[in-house]
């Protein structure tokens, strides 16, 4: 009993060994949410590798059926992920757990409650009826698809547990999806996608993601996780792994030739520069990132010239990074910061920088977007003659701007405005944005553009007309709540840090793209892993300090 007794001293508990260390550390998690998932936790993810795996190459028909096909498989797997979740909890398995985990609301639980009503009210009360429901005169993102995303939100919320393992096969396997797209950059189609497409189609249409803006989101999406992986990469294997996956990935934003899709990275690198600042390690990690980036367009150049150049085509940015000599210029100067934080690294380790330092660094990044904004107002309403020369693109909002997303931004807003009270609050059901444009532009569109708009290209003016404020301020609800709360859990959860950054470049590029069933199923399983990661990261509140005895 005696030694019994002694060995229990020579254990700690946990709230010792904190108190021991010193610091705000906090304590491990216990052992149960990281060694050892519960029935419920294993099926929420195999789905969530199913949909980071299979998801994206899910075909019946090549590239020809894409919608529909993604479509079926998100809604199909997420039915039956809830099917099976119900019957274990009918059988008795992780029944507890099943009622604990259903009534904990949250601001973004509310936020897509909302969205979900709002949608079926405009659906309810649309003019299109049935092209609501299943958005089959649009994008095939009517209602239907809208309840696979709430059903979605609401399951893997409660019932995700962080692995990295997920997002390592992801890694590998949005690599794949990218390598195949570099190909077809070079009119080498191994599995023979392309080959149906008429010739005047083929060049806009790539890898297993079919159309290239919507291949663009896709590394808006695959992009943010293989960056935060390398910032947080602690062994040289690693570094490795992920470093080849950042070069890969960035030719695969090269080929996708979307202004957009250089904006969403844009987005996502900022924030994780803030987030990189708090220590040399990760600052390390983050140069080296940048650095492989700029060293990846040299890289395309080279198999460029192993092909003979004779690539379809790229527009202007990509252009600039692989065959402009500046790009030699941030190699080196990205090269030299790597190699100077790397002895930065060797000499103080991970000791964290002062606060000061992320919080200048995001008042650093926060003005700057703040200024791109005021310029872009400026020359859109304010000065409206000044020759920009080649920036009149980016900066000037009118017709023409962002090919001729301009038109279909300013006759969004429009509509919102004059369409009636029942618009303005509903919209015009899910999905019905062409029908509606139709009705009132159809003429002018032709005249102008020889073709129908079917979305704004930017996704929050779409909803906007076709769910009304009501349902976009639902969505921007649950967005900004859980990016908000993302970030707050960054020094506590690599998981949180890796999804948050998902979301914000998801919804960075998608104020110049469209959603549809390929893509935007990616962005509310994101939303929702990091609402799952939200309920299990909770944040301490501060202790007050113990005063000391006189």
């Amino acid at each position: 009993m005696k030694n019994k007794k002694t060995k229990k001293q020579e254990q700690p508990s946990v709230s010792a060994k904190k108190k021991q260390s010193g610091s705000n550390t906090p304590a491990p998690a216990p052992s149960r949410l990281i060694d050892s998932y519960s029935m419920h936790e294993k099926m929420t993810n195999i789905y969530v590798i199913g949909m980071l795996t299979l998801f994206p190459v899910f075909m019946t028909d090549k590239l020809f059926n894409l919608r529909k096909d993604r479509l079926h498989y998100f809604v199909g797997t997420t039915v039956i992920l809830l099917f099976f979740i119900i019957a274990t909890y009918l059988c008795g398995i992780d029944k507890k757990k099943w009622v604990k985990n259903i009534f904990k609301p949250t601001v973004e639980d509310f936020g897509m409650l909302g969205f979900l009503i709002v949608s079926i009210i405009s659906t309810v009360l649309s003019e299109y009826g049935m092209e609501a429901v299943t958005g089959s005169e649009g994008r095939d993102s009517g209602l239907i698809i809208m309840l696979g995303y709430v059903l979605c939100f609401f399951v893997v919320s409660r019932y995700y547990s962080y692995k990295k393992l997920p997002f390592d096969i992801f890694v590998i396997s949005s690599s794949i999806i990218v390598v195949i797209a570099i190909l077809h950059e070079f009119n080498v189609d191994p599995f023979n996608l392309l080959t149906e497409i008429a010739d005047y189609q083929r060049g806009v249409f790539i890898s297993t993601i079919g159309n290239l803006n919507m291949f663009s989101c896709f590394i808006c999406v695959s992009m943010p996780v293989i960056a935060a992986l390398l910032v947080t990469s602690k062994d040289i294997g690693s570094k490795i792994f992920y470093g080849i996956g950042i070069t890969i990935s960035f030719m695969g934003l090269l080929v996708a030739s979307s202004d957009s899709g250089f904006f969403g990275m844009a987005a996502f690198m900022a924030v994780l520069f803030v987030y990189a600042c708090r220590n040399s390690e990760r600052m390390f990690n983050y140069m080296l990132c940048v650095f492989l980036m700029f060293l990846s367009c040299k890289i395309f150049r080279l198999i460029s010239l192993v092909f003979e150049d004779k690539y379809r085509w790229l527009d202007a940015i990509p252009t600039f990074l692989i065959f402009n000599n500046k790009i030699y210029i941030p190699i080196a100067v990205f090269g030299a910061l790597t190699v100077l934080f790397y002895f930065i690294k060797k000499k103080f380790g991970c000791t964290p920088a002062p606060k000061a330092v992320p919080i200048a660094a995001g008042i650093f990044v926060g003005l700057g977007a703040l200024s791109l904004l005021g310029t872009f107002i400026y020359f859109s309403a304010i000065d409206k003659t000044t020759n920009l020369g080649a920036l009149t693109k980016y900066l000037r909002l009118n017709d023409k701007w962002g090919t001729h997303r301009g038109y279909a931004w300013i006759r969004s807003i429009i509509l919102f405005k004059t369409n009636g009270i029942k618009n303005m609050l509903v919209g015009s059901g899910p999905d019905t944005f062409g029908q509606i444009m139709k009705k009132y532009y159809r003429d002018d569109m032709l005249a102008r553009h020889g073709s129908v708009f079917d979305s704004a290209h930017n996704e929050f003016l779409t909803y906007l007309v076709t769910i009304g404020a009501l349902g976009l301020i639902s969505y921007l609800t649950v967005l900004v709540s859980v990016i908000v709360k993302g970030i707050r859990r960054f020094e506590k959860s690599e998981g949180a840090l890796i999804t948050t950054l998902v979301v914000i470049s998801y919804c960075a590029q998608s104020m110049f793209s469209l959603f549809t069933p390929i893509i935007t199923p990616f962005l509310f399983l994101f939303v929702a892993l990091t609402a799952g990661i939200i309920r299990r990261t909770p944040i301490e509140k501060k202790e007050k300090p113990i005063k000391k005895e006189e």
